[in-house]
């Protein structure tokens, strides 16, 4: 039977408590007829101490460093150092019996809540070295995945970055009126990429202008017109969503797809929102022979999944559907945090 971190925790503050509220009553239950302020003022002190030496010394400082030997005269030597202590304190009443520690003429009765005090402390200090660990290892997790989804939104790919300069480089040797404006768009995607990207969240405005951007650049290796259509109509602007999430699957499609023919080639990509579902829609053709027209980029559909998985667990669904002329990629997801 396995607890999770919140009964485990509940469990021991309930078996903390309740050793505590048996080794407070124990004098009155061995010894009915003293006092019962002066009692448990005296056994709080003494069991304060025991516990405290305990559970935040001699636990973390030898026993779970498998120092065995040392703990074990530590342990002795707290309670000799204790019962001496209890022995002090019941002097305080030497001319009332009636007011005097309980312990003091029955041995058996002093060790008696210090061995409960030793093994409630004990507990409390494996809890708290549990909690500890699983502490560090939830950090650590959120540490990985931190440095995981910083590396997959932080890849470019290059190649489509030299294609571009190559483009633009090309349209002002002719002296194209075009120039100005690529040179504006690459810029405005480079921002994109390298600063934008480093925010959780963009508006899904950013993501589209970045799609088009690209699609604009992809043109450029052909004269001719493409057969692409982009829909965003039925979607909000406003929408927040995580940066280059979508732009991946644009690129797979350049990549392995023959849309720069322009006869057979197509591509269209469709964005919608509901709410907050986000629906992504990719199709475009595919050549008779696979391709891969860029074996030095992008970020892959397999990592927009790793993504996905981190960012949205059990709240986005992916279909992929190839045939032998059709690629297409449907994504939707549920942003919704309850």
């Amino acid at each position: 039977m396995s607890f999770s971190a919140d009964t485990k925790q509940r469990l021991v503050q309930v078996i903390i408590f309740v050793g505590f509220v048996v080794i407070f009553a124990s004098p009155m239950l061995l010894r009915p007829t003293v006092h019962f302020l002066p009692v448990v003022v005296k056994t709080a002190i003494v069991c304060g101490i025991s516990f405290g030496i305990n559970a935040l010394w001699l636990l973390p400082r030898y026993l779970f460093r498998g120092r065995y030997g040392a703990y074990i005269l530590g342990a002795l030597l707290t309670i000799v150092c204790v019962l001496s202590l209890m022995y002090v304190l019941s002097s305080w009443h030497e001319d009332d019996n009636a007011l005097r520690y309980p312990y003091r003429h029955v041995p058996f009765e002093w060790l008696l809540p210090l061995v409960g005090m030793f093994f409630v402390s004990t507990l409390y200090g494996y809890y708290l070295r549990e909690r500890d660990t699983h502490s560090r290892e939830i950090d650590l997790t959120h540490q990985n995945i931190e440095f995981e989804m910083k590396f997959l939104k932080s890849q470019i790919n290059p190649h489509f970055l030299f294609n571009a300069l190559n483009n633009i480089y090309a349209l002002s040797v002719i002296k194209s009126e075009r120039t100005p404006d690529m040179i504006l768009m690459l810029s405005d995607m480079l921002r994109f990429t390298l600063y934008d990207s480093e925010s959780k969240k963009v508006k899904l405005k950013r993501e589209i202008e970045y799609i088009s951007n690209y699609i604009e650049f992809q043109k450029l290796k052909t004269d001719t017109d493409l057969n692409i259509k982009m829909d965003a109509s039925g979607c909000n602007q406003e929408f927040m969503i995580e940066p280059m999430l979508l732009i991946p699957f644009i690129e797979n499609s350049f990549k392995h797809g023959n849309i720069d023919n322009p006869k057979r080639g197509w591509l269209q990509v469709e964005v919608k929102t509901f709410g907050p579902m986000l629906i992504f829609n990719v199709r475009n053709s595919l050549p008779s022979i696979a391709i891969n027209k860029d074996v030095v980029g992008g970020i892959g559909v397999e990592n927009v999944r790793k993504r996905l998985d981190i960012l949205y667990p059990g709240r986005y669904e992916m279909n992929i559907i190839t045939t032998e002329t059709e690629f297409s990629v449907y994504l939707k997801i549920d942003t919704f945090v309850s």
